[in-house]
């Protein structure tokens, strides 16, 4: 079994708006007469995610459960985001609620299916007498990817939560170039916070563009799908960029801003999340199925 070896289709980092109150529910939903003048949150059924930030001597039980999950307030972690498209899970299921560094994650498994995303800071804003910004990034970043082997499919892969098996068949990925471009979001606001703190739409960094081949496509196994893996595909006598596109064309699916998730049985996407002071941060993700936009 192979792991993802390219980076995220493109790199978005949100530094959310600071201030606000939030509801605790795993669903709720909102009269849509309200949604434009109160949150900015869509109206809907939805799952929330909480990011706690907390101080360096917190101690963190990794089996928490609920809805939250738990970092530093100064400092790196990363959030892995799950789904198993073969998996029973009803509810957003908070694996590993801990997460003090970047090799340490905190894993967080979604229901399948398509969502809109957003978030928001809330809890108290910096002081303004210091010139406080607490803000957020997020670095999207595809973990792992892995398929059900359909030659034999395997008993109990509804339970799964990582690509370790050795038995999975694992996903290769790869664009034109062997790597992604980045694009460059930024938000952010300083105390004091003045009316509402509104959500902010997040969606974007769960859109995958770029080609999903099958392991068997990287034929000489080094973990990246080049030149080398495709002969001499037009028989020009020259093996090039050219051989290479005929080559995925006809081994590999390119999907164009498709849900991460999409790319294969079971997907871990997440962040690596660097935080500066923010204390709380709201996730919600909105099933496409049920939810009103406006």
């Amino acid at each position: 079994m192979k792991n993802i070896t390219a980076v995220f289709a493109f790199l978005v980092i949100a530094v959310f708006v600071l201030g606000g109150i939030f509801g605790s529910s795993a669903l709720a939903a909102k009269p849509l007469q309200v949604i434009q003048w109160s949150n900015g949150f869509p109206s809907g059924e939805h799952y929330n995610l909480n990011i706690h930030g907390k101080n360096a001597d917190y101690i963190c039980d990794s089996n928490s459960g609920g809805n939250s999950v738990f970092v530093p307030e100064y400092g790196n972690s990363s959030i892995q985001l799950i789904q198993n498209r073969k998996s029973s899970v009803s509810n957003l299921t908070v694996i590993d609620s801990c997460s003090f560094g970047s090799d340490d994650p905190a894993k967080v498994q979604l229901p399948s299916g398509e969502y809109q995303v957003y978030a928001r800071i809330l809890a108290k804003p910096g002081k303004q007498k210091d010139e406080e910004i607490r803000s957020v990034l997020f670095y999207p970043r595809l973990f792992d990817a892995c398929n059900d082997n359909t030659t034999a499919p395997i008993e109990g892969f509804g339970n799964y939560t990582d690509c370790s098996n050795s038995s999975l068949a694992g996903l290769g990925i790869i664009t034109q170039n062997g790597a992604f471009s980045t694009d460059l979001q930024s938000l952010e606001r300083t105390a004091p916070v003045k009316g509402k703190n509104r959500a902010t739409d997040i969606t974007g960094m769960f859109q995958w563009t770029g080609w999903a081949c099958n392991e068997s496509v990287d034929t000489d196994g080094d973990g990246n799908i080049t030149v080398h893996d495709t002969g001499d595909m037009n028989s020009d006598g020259i093996v090039d960029q050219t051989d290479l596109d005929l080559y995925l064309s006809q081994s590999c699916q390119y999907m164009e801003n498709r849900w991460i998730f999409d790319l294969a049985d079971m997907v871990v996407y997440g962040w690596d999340y660097n935080n500066y002071g923010s204390k709380l941060v709201q996730v919600r993700f909105y099933p496409l199925k049920t939810t009103e936009f406006i």
